[in-house]
């Protein structure tokens, strides 16, 4: 009984045909070998072209990731290197600014010890002709003092008296001038 239902078809139970799942099944490796033959290999091809460019895009990425990085370093230095020229063309200014202003200073002490003998020697020079007129004035006063001395009917001895009154006051203030 067993080997009687084994040489009978046991999926006829199941309203399965012979002939339709032979042509069934044909027919599923016909449309599986068209579709592994046009579309899956086609569709593999573009995933695999697509996972490609993915990875290229993705190596990329990391090549201008560690470029930026390499300008970043690059740009600091350069920042760097920048303030450094500009920390230095500073200290050479200050020092430059500093030198002319020492220079200025003893340009100015200079000139202020020139123009303070320039002036000495003119007040010397005006002490000088001031000396000399106030000589000429006393001399015409002496002058004009011994014409009317001489013009009054005085004794010889009071004219000699007063003349010599005169010079001797003269005398007195000519000494009490002071000296250069």
């Amino acid at each position: 009984m067993f080997l009687t239902l084994a040489a009978a078809n046991p999926f006829e139970r199941f309203g399965v045909n012979w002939y339709d799942f032979t042509s069934q099944a044909i027919a599923f490796l016909i449309i599986a070998w068209i579709l592994n033959k046009f579309v899956f290999k086609t569709v593999m091809k573009t995933v695999a072209e697509r996972q490609r460019a993915a990875d290229e895009a993705a190596a990329s990425n990391a090549r201008i990731q560690q470029e930026l990085q390499a300008v970043e370093v690059e740009r600091i230095k350069v920042l760097q290197a920048a303030q450094e020229k500009a920390d230095q063309v500073i200290a050479e200014a200050k020092t430059h600014v500093t030198e002319m202003i020492n220079q200025e200073k003893q340009r100015c002490e200079v000139l202020g010890t020139e123009m303070l003998s320039q002036a000495r020697e003119e007040a010397k020079l005006d002490q000088a002709r001031l000396k000399t007129e106030m000589r000429g004035e006393i001399a015409s006063m002496i002058v004009s003092l011994t014409a009317r001395l001489t013009q009054m009917n005085l004794q010889e001895a009071d004219r000699k008296r007063m003349l010599q009154s005169a010079i001797d006051e003269l005398t007195t203030a000519t000494a009490k001038e002071p000296q250069s």
